[in-house]
């Protein structure tokens, strides 16, 4: 290489030494950095990075061309591996930092929709027999309006009023709640 280096004048014929170095080198640095990589594409930009480097150190004088593009070439793969290192813990730290939020959230969402269903079982139960009793047969039993009617021997009519004006009720009792959502979710569509 040295001999290379005395034959061609790095500033006179740069690109004519780069390609002979490079047809020379590239095969073995190739292989040098596919032991640390074990990317195929990665190795090949590592150790296209390495020739980069001989351009970016015109101005300064290289002894030993050879060792200099070893040097790079681990250089090179040592800062990716430790990249991928960073990136892996962060990507880690992300995932654990999501998993404690989602269970946070769902403790608290459980927390709130078993206090919103306490909330919601208490109105229903407060509410006269005659609205409460076919509220429920429509709501919780998943009666039709007929089914109702027929089991409490009352016009299908009067039970449609009487679950219409209970949930009257309960939105007015709730009406400044996210409970209305609730009551949204037991209407029938």
């Amino acid at each position: 290489m040295d001999e290379d280096r005395e034959k061609y004048n790095l500033k006179e014929s740069q690109s004519v030494l780069l390609e002979h170095i490079f047809r020379q080198m590239y095969a073995p640095l190739f292989f040098y950095a596919l032991k640390f990589v074990e990317s195929e594409e990665v190795a090949k930009d590592l150790v296209q990075d390495a020739f980069l480097n001989i351009l970016k150190q015109k101005e300064k004088k290289i002894d030993n061309l050879k060792a200099f593009l070893y040097r790079s070439v681990r250089n090179n793969c040592l800062n990716y591996l430790e990249h991928l290192r960073v990136e892996r813990e962060f990507k880690a730290a992300e995932i654990e930092r999501s998993a404690r939020e989602i269970q946070f959230y769902d403790t608290h969402q459980t927390l709130v929709e078993k206090e919103w269903h306490q909330d919601l079982k208490k109105a229903v139960d407060e509410l006269p027999d005659k609205y409460r009793i076919p509220f429920k047969m429509s709501r919780f039993e998943e009666l039709k309006n007929k089914e109702i009617a027929e089991k409490l021997q009352l016009p299908v009519r009067t039970v449609e009023t009487q679950i219409y004006r209970a949930m009257v009720i309960l939105r007015e009792k709730f009406k400044n709640k996210v409970l209305t959502l609730f009551l949204g979710f037991f209407s029938k569509k």
